[in-house]
């Protein structure tokens, strides 16, 4: 068996879930101007890291999935959304599903550490 050496754009430490938290939620800032939309989240608890060390590491391995996909998927939306406001495409009805998504999951995520 081999061994593969890392990446060096994986190599770099993984933000904290407080830092993953933070980013994307300025994302959702990001899509919710770009669309003209309403935000709809309250403003985030200042305890998620120490909630994130006390949950189960089932918890945890769930809420790293889901901080991942929520990542992945927001800036491709995020892409589109600025590709098509460059080629003259209303932006709003692609911001506000995104942001409603993006809220969903950021809501997972924090329920996830309750």
């Amino acid at each position: 068996m081999s061994k593969l050496s890392p990446s060096p754009a994986i190599a770099g430490a993984a933000p904290t879930p407080a830092e993953a938290l933070a980013q994307l939620r300025a994302i959702l800032a990001l899509v919710t101007e770009l669309g003209g939309v309403e935000p709809g989240l309250s403003p985030h608890a200042d305890d998620i890291g120490r909630r994130y060390d006390r949950a189960s590491p089932v918890a945890q391995a769930r809420f790293d999935s889901l901080a991942g996909e929520t990542a992945a998927y927001a800036a491709a939306g995020l892409a589109a959304l600025i590709a098509g406001r460059g080629h003259g495409a209303a932006a709003s009805g692609g911001a506000a599903h995104l942001a409603r998504e993006m809220e969903r999951s950021i809501r997972r995520m924090e329920a996830l550490l309750a």
